[in-house]
């Protein structure tokens, strides 16, 4: 279950189901959550750092008690779930500002596993983007197709912000547009200043853009954060903002 993909008013509904005619628009015979669905074996809650405070304590019972109850209902259901949370955020911050409660922060922190960015695995990025590439070929029904030796040079001089996500996306559109049965380096339309053998200046200002793109990705957007955790002013916030054509 990823938990940013549903909105925040739902959630308690589809992780612990409700009772029928519960609220307007339900189901009459009422809906199975998904921890019961997951009752003997394991339920994996993505972004979990999404999750809306009132729902963190309804969470951390389930975890502590296992019992859940569905939504109006009073009626206990045990449940026996093993729990896998995954979150891009940093929880330990997240929990010194207040937007995640400390006690399930320690209760879902039991067996912790840090995945490293793509920029940390440079040795990795062959191998997954080779994988990459064959697994959307198989998908797609197309001519197996392969990297040309530039390509891969870009691929792994590349930081990869948005990680695997973000691999997948570029090669994907690469073996679209790409007409052959190998992937050049301009198939995968990777900005010139994020590539390898760049010049000083333009490998600073790309590790400016990055750290920029970075932070505002970590504090969701939010612009005014942004700038005082990077100690810059607005009007030049707003520069570099347009100079490096960064969006939301």
């Amino acid at each position: 279950m990823v938990c940013n993909a549903i909105a925040p008013s739902l959630i308690e509904s589809e992780l612990f189901g409700y009772a029928p005619r519960a609220f307007t628009g339900a189901d009459p015979g009422g809906r199975v959550g998904f921890f019961e669905k997951a009752n003997g074996g394991t339920i994996f809650l993505d972004e979990i750092g999404e999750i809306p405070l009132e729902i963190q304590v309804k969470l951390l019972h389930v975890l502590q008690n296992k019992r859940i109850y569905r939504v109006g209902s009073t009626t206990p259901v045990d449940v026996d779930v093993r729990v896998i949370t995954a979150t891009n955020r940093d929880l330990e911050e997240e929990v010194k500002q207040g937007r995640f409660r400390q006690d399930l922060y320690y209760r879902i922190n039991v067996f912790p596993i840090h995945i490293p960015a793509l920029r940390e695995r440079k040795r990795d990025l062959y191998i997954l983007a080779n994988s990459v590439l064959e697994d959307l070929c198989r998908k797609y029904d197309m001519e197996m197709k392969q990297f040309s030796e530039e390509a891969l040079d870009v691929i792994s001089g590349y930081d990869w912000p948005g990680n695997v996500r973000e691999l997948e996306n570029i090669i994907e559109r690469a073996i679209t547009v790409c007409d052959g049965r190998i992937v050049y380096s301009e198939n995968l339309m990777i900005r010139p200043e994020a590539r390898v053998n760049s010049t000083l200046k333009e490998r600073l200002e790309a590790d400016e853009r990055k750290i920029i793109e970075d932070t505002l990705f970590k504090n969701n957007d939010d612009r005014k954060k942004t700038m005082d955790e990077l100690g810059l002013s607005r009007t030049v916030f707003y520069e570099k903002l347009k100079k490096y054509e960064i969006s939301k």
